[in-house]
């Protein structure tokens, strides 16, 4: 037991360096890549206008921006000022980093509420990126699923229909579960040494192995199996239930959300 007594530190590292890759552009990927192919695709007739761009972003019916004005309704219509500020230069990048940058904000500005958040919408979250996982195991070579966890979406030279859908999903739970931590009254709480312990019991009893965790910890690049020992470690701590589940999969969220 005592290989696992840094095991908070190793899972923080290690969900920070996967999430710092990847939710940036995971966050901002919707209102950059799709928004500006559409709401700027006519600025040579006119510059559009608020209601344009907001109809363009509820056509396309992406849920991380139904989850941004459902949960901060007064931070997506400043969204929407800022798209449509940027959207009238007619500049494709522009609106793709404004984008970017904008939610990637609302993500460092709410991140702090995660410790409060309830276990239902942090475990919707953490199994979010669980999926991504296992989506990239099932149809991407090792090499490329453990490029992701290195690069994130870059690594995708083309990336599918159902690719983008688990983006979307990744950030549509992130905000819910901010949402829910500043309706919440439950205390913002840090795991302690019993609930690490609780989660490393978990993965050994899931099949992972001490070079497995190693892995992880020392956040090694090259260990081929990088992807199921980071799909171990998401499904062990979405096993735990009560408090310290709750304690362990807010840590990990807040990891992945504050930089």
């Amino acid at each position: 037991m005592a290989r696992w007594k840094g095991l908070g530190v190793a899972a923080l590292a290690a969900l920070a360096f996967v999430a710092v890759k990847v939710l940036p552009w995971a966050l901002g990927f919707a209102g950059g890549k799709y928004l500006y192919e559409t709401v700027t695709g006519s600025t040579a007739r006119k510059a559009p206008t608020r209601a344009d761009v907001n109809a363009e972003i509820e056509k396309q019916d992406f849920q991380i921006f139904k989850a941004i004005a459902q949960e901060f309704p007064d931070d997506y219509n400043a969204f929407i000022d800022k798209i449509t500020l940027v959207a009238g230069s007619g500049n494709q990048r522009a609106v793709r980093d404004a984008s970017r940058v904008a939610v990637a904000d609302l993500r460092r500005k709410y991140a702090p509420l995660l410790p409060s958040a309830p276990d239902r919408e942090t475990s919707q979250a953490l199994d979010a990126q669980l999926t991504m996982v296992n989506h990239l195991m099932a149809r991407e070579t090792p090499a490329t699923c453990n490029n992701y966890l290195r690069n994130g979406p870059d690594a995708i030279s083309a990336p599918g229909h159902d690719f983008l859908v688990d983006l979307d999903r990744i950030g549509a739970t992130l905000f819910h579960a901010f949402g829910a931590a500043k309706k919440s009254s439950l205390p913002a709480t840090e795991p302690s040494d019993e609930d690490w312990s609780l989660i490393a019991d978990a993965f050994t009893r899931s099949g992972g192995t001490p070079a497995e965790m190693d892995a992880i910890a020392n956040m090694n690049q090259d260990f081929s199996g990088l992807c199921p020992a980071v799909a171990k470690f998401y499904a062990a701590a979405l096993s735990l239930p009560g408090e310290p589940g709750r304690h362990i999969k807010t840590a990990l969220l807040y990891a992945t959300s504050r930089n």
